[in-house]
């Protein structure tokens, strides 16, 4: 017993060992595993510290705990320079007897310790969370429920977490600061109650601009039904305080499918009129506990319906406020009988339906009341019904609600009415009558001792039909004074079918003085402006160019102005001043810096009143621009105090497509990216959305450009450049550290000294959303001139040495060597030309791809005794004798792979001296005894014909004289037997003829008549 005693003890202290020990040991292990796990289903950078990996028995014993520190994802490609995520500290705890019976792995809590997590999204949709790898391979669908991990959750926490949701196609803008969280439920069953506890210090909410909550603490401590199979969720105990107003809300939320479905209701708990304050921005302060109020407020709503991409869930709010009373401690003044009865009721979700009904609004400020009411419904076509009516004394006003620092003074009134629809389309507006005036007035903050006084203005605006051709507004008087510097206003508008005007100002501001005691966030102006100017006119001689009738005249200047924010680098203008015409606007001086880049121009303007009143309207300019020293950098970086980097992401730039500009530049330097340009002139012309450069002559890396060409913004999904480039004397090497296009058009320039002149080339393609060349597209071509370089050692050489066996290959002397290049189909092909190198000559042709690959042809003259011994034998080998003679021969050689990798090989050869004599005695040797092979042959074949002839013949001939001999013995017997037969008759006519010759006496015929 023992024995196990003792085993058991050693067993355990074993395992407590390895829980120290094996993290250790296998960190590296473990790092690279999970890096390999990653890289596979992650397309993003994922860091850790696998210093900071641990696992541990003891943190939370029996159970295993993991941690992992410095962990974070970032994104790539247009979320390169978002961090997704960054956690200092986070661990995962799993049950150990799970883990021991190899069964599922159940996940036992998980703790964050602050981390921060931007989403985000962009106008197109895309979002930087979508960074999952899908799995290409996976023919069948996974079978989830036999997962080897069940997600039973006995906790989680969310420790000083930060978190903001940027959702630019919405768009909406969600920050939450130091987020403490904590939740637990058993998520192995199908229905249980989740119950979390949640606070932020500072929530802040905004939709399309404006901020719907600002800066806000939240406190919520809330209890779930979770359905789990019906993705069903509903609100059990629950309490939830933005500021101190406190919500409770009933009802259920559910995700069947893509549609989400509502039912929720919620209303304010023991509220009272101060906690609601707590919601207005910027009252929530820690003056905010000095603040009495009294009154009584009811707080309710509703969502109900469905949510999806085309469909809104309807929704309603109600607010009243009875006999509400406000007070700082420490002012006189309280703000008395505050009653306000508001509905918002869209039952449909249809924003055109939606209600906005304030039945009643009254508050009485001091001894100055205001009352008011507003009834709107509808967002497209506004249906309007309002009344406002207040007179209010300043002084009081700021005692009531005081402002740090901040003196008012004046009596101000307002009176409005406005009934009837708003519809920009059909040109629709209600009937109006207001009036508004200032007596008085007096202004003056603690950043600038200087008040605004005698501050006067009577306004009134009319329009009794709700035509906008009846429309008329007048501001008859404007005037204050600044330092004894008055600045005076009238205008008059009416029409506005037809805008008709007549607008006269007259004064000088100081701009530091105004933006101190009216300050603007995040912006600093200074400098003083004048102007005193006349205009009149109507939108229809705008329309129709009729400039004679648009009486317009005066001039304006502006003095040691500037102007800076925090997004871009400082504009300071020393002195300005222009002139004006109905037609245009001269400029006439205007001398300053923007940034640290001194600039001075002269020109005019024109147009420039249609372009004020019309979004459409082109506005045109003519321009002279100078600078000593322009420095282009500053303006590429959204920091203006944080310099440009590799990784500082670039977007396209759409140019204006109502700008029409003739620049004619003239600058000693140009600081742009990592180039010094010099004694750039030329004339930039800004027109229908493109920029175009002519004739642009500069001086940079000891040669000197002459460029025409330009950028087109039109498609701003594939926005495009031409350039037409003539260069003289350009140092090549630099020009490979300074243009990225020569890296990947010419890599071999990275190892040539020397320059090279441009008679002629143009380039021109498509650019990608980060301004970068799409290669794809990039075509052109022209002549490049090596006037005096040199060739270094470099990997093409290395390994053509490596191949041919060759020494005193480099440095290689490009003089004057002609280059004809042309660019298409992602290639740069180059004609042959001839390269010395060193000992040996080259011819060269072919081609590199713009994705690095290379493809050319090389013939080298060689003498054979400088031929490395893998060349000798190849020769050999077709010659079938050994190469001995020293003449020279010329290799074939292909160059393909990459530049860094290049893969060369021997194609053939041809030759010269001994190796030409042999390949010629060796050809009429052969041609030689194929001669007398084919001799022989008809030789024999002679014989065989003539032997074969005369055969033929001797046949022919007796047979011949067999048919002469047989037509002779034919005609011998035809004779002889012709001749029996005459015979035979001349024998009877003999015989006759005797007979009768015998016969004559004893005749009796008469004979004497024969």
């Amino acid at each position: 017993m023992k024995k196990v005693v003792l085993i058991f003890l050693g067993v355990i202290v074993l395992l407590l060992g390895a829980a120290f020990i094996l993290p250790i040991i296998y960190k590296d292990e473990i790092k690279a595993k999970l890096e390999q796990e990653i890289a596979k289903k992650v397309n993003a950078k994922v860091y850790f510290d696998a210093e900071g990996f641990s696992v541990s028995l003891f943190k939370h014993f029996p159970n295993i705990t993991a941690s992992l520190e410095d962990f974070g994802v970032v994104g790539k490609d247009v979320f390169r320079s978002d961090t997704l995520l960054a956690v200092p500290k986070f661990q995962v705890t799993v049950d150990i007897m799970s883990v021991i019976s190899g069964d599922k792995i159940k996940v036992k809590a998980v703790d964050l310790e602050s981390p921060r997590i931007l989403a985000k999204v962009l106008k197109d949709g895309k979002a930087n969370w979508d960074i999952y790898i899908a799995d290409t391979t996976q023919t069948e669908e996974v079978d989830t429920s036999q997962s080897n991990v069940a997600v039973g959750i006995d906790s989680w926490s969310v420790t000083n977490g930060h978190i903001i949701y940027d959702d630019r196609s919405i768009p909406v803008y969600t920050k939450v600061v130091n987020l403490n969280h904590t939740g637990s439920g058993d998520f192995e069953k199908e229905v249980f109650d989740m119950n979390s506890q949640t606070s932020i210090d500072s929530l802040t909410i905004n939709f399309d601009g404006v901020e719907y909550l600002s800066k806000k603490k939240v406190d919520a401590d809330i209890t779930l039904s979770m359905d789990l199979k019906n993705s069903k969720y509903t609100f059990k105990e629950n309490n939830v305080k933005l500021n101190d107003f406190a919500l409770g809300f009933d009802g259920w939320f559910a995700m069947p499918d893509t549609n989400y479905t509502m039912d929720i209701t919620f209303k304010s708990k023991d509220n009272t009129f101060k906690s609601l304050l707590s919601m207005v921005p910027g009252v929530y302060t820690e003056s905010f506990k000095d603040l009495e109020a009294k009154g009584d407020i009811a707080f309710d709503g509703y969502v109900k319906g469905t949510f999806n991409g085309v469909q809104m869930p309807g929704f309603g709010l109600n607010t009243k406020i009875s006999n509400g009373s406000m007070k700082y401690s420490a002012l006189p003044t309280t703000v008395n009988n505050i009653n306000v009865d508001m509905k918002v009721d869209d039952a449909s979700g249809n924003l055109e339906d939606i209600l906005v009904d304030i039945q009643k609004f009254h508050l009485d400020l001091g001894k100055n009341p205001v009352d008011g009411r507003f009834k709107l419904k509808g967002l497209s076509k506004y249906d309007i019904d309002t009344q406002i009516k207040a007179q209010l004394n300043l002084a009081e006003l700021i005692q009531m609600f005081p402002i740090d620092g901040m003196t008012l003074k004046g009596l101000y009134a307002i009176d409005v009415k406005a009934k009837g629809v708003y519809d920009t389309l059909a040109k629709r507006m209600p009937a109006v009558t207001a009036a508004m005036s200032l007596t008085n007035g007096y202004v003056k903050t603690s950043q600038f001792p200087a008040p605004l006084e005698q501050m006067n203005v009577n306004a009134t605006i009319n329009n009794n039909t709700g035509q906008m051709r009846d429309t008329k507004i007048n501001v008859s008087n404007f005037r204050m004074i600044l330092e004894g510097e008055p600045l005076e206003a009238k205008a008059y508008v009416e029409n506005l079918d037809d805008y008709t005007w007549d607008i006269k100002v007259k004064g000088g501001a100081d701009l530091t003085k105004m933006t101190k005691i009216y300050p603007i966030e995040g912006m600093t102006l200074t400098g003083r402006v004048y102007a005193d100017i006349e205009t009149k006119g109507k939108m229809s001689d705008v329309d129709a160019q009729r400039y004679d009738k648009l009486p317009t005249s005066g001039s304006a200047q502006l003095t040691n102005f500037t102007y800076s924010t925090k997004d871009m680098p400082t504009v300071k203008i020393t002195k300005a001043e222009m002139s004006f015409t109905p037609q245009e606007i001269n400029l006439t001086t205007f001398n300053g810096f923007l940034g640290k880049s001194d600039v001075a121009a002269t020109g005019s303007i024109s147009n420039y009143i249609n372009y004020v009143l019309h979004e459409n309207a082109v506005v045109k300019g003519n321009m002279s621009f100078s600078s000593t020293k322009f420095d282009v950098n500053e303006w590429m970086v959204d920091d203006p105090n944080k310099p440009a980097t590799e990784d500082t992401p670039l977007t396209v730039v759409e140019i204006p497509k109502n700008i029409d500009f003739r620049l004619v530049s003239s600058l000693k330097e140009v600081l742009y990216d990592n180039m010094n340009l010099k004694d750039m002139v030329g004339t930039i012309i800004v027109k229908d959305g493109t920029v175009r450069m002519e004739n642009l002559a500069f001086n940079t890396l000891g040669g000197s450009f002459i460029a025409t060409g330009g950028y087109d913004s039109r498609d701003i999904k594939k926005p495009a450049y031409d350039f037409n480039l003539k260069i003289n004397n350009l140092a090549i090497a630099e020009a490979y550290q300074t243009f990225n296009t020569v890296k990947t058009m010419m890599p071999m320039a990275q190892y040539i000294g020397g320059s090279v002149n441009v008679p002629e080339f143009s380039i021109k393609g498509l650019l990608k959303q980060d301004m970068m060349p799409d290669m794809a597209t990039v075509t052109g071509g022209g002549i490049l001139k090596l006037v005096q370089a040199t060739l270094k050692e470099s990997p093409v050489t290395q390994g053509f040495a490596a191949v041919t066996k060759l020494s005193n290959i480099t440095p290689a002397e490009l003089k004057d060597v002609i280059l004809s290049a042309k660019i298409e189909n992602g290639r740069v092909s180059y004609q042959p030309f001839d390269v010395k190198l060193k000992d040996y000559t080259a011819n060269v042709s072919g081609s590199n791809g713009l994705d690095g690959s290379l493809d050319y042809k090389v013939k080298v003259d060689v003498p054979t005794g400088k031929v490395g011994a893998q060349v000798t034998s190849f020769l050999s080998s077709q010659l079938k004798t050994p190469v001995t003679n020293p003449e020279k021969i010329q290799l074939d050689l292909g160059v393909g792979g990459t530049f860094n990798k290049p893969q060369i090989k021997i194609l053939g050869s041809s030759a010269t001296g001994q190796l030409k004599s042999a390949l010629t005695d060796k050809a009429n040797a052969e041609v030689d005894k194929a001669k007398a092979q084919a001799q022989a042959e008809l030789e024999k074949k002679k014989a065989e014909l003539e032997q074969k002839a005369k055969a033929e013949a001797e046949a022919k001939l007796k047979a011949e004289q067999d048919k002469i001999n047989a037509e002779i013995a034919k005609q011998k017997k035809e004779l002889e037997e012709k001749a029996a037969a005459a015979k035979k008759k001349a024998e009877e006519e003999a015989k006759n003829k005797l007979k009768s010759l015998f016969n004559k006496g004893t005749s009796t015929k008469d004979t004497t008549k024969r």
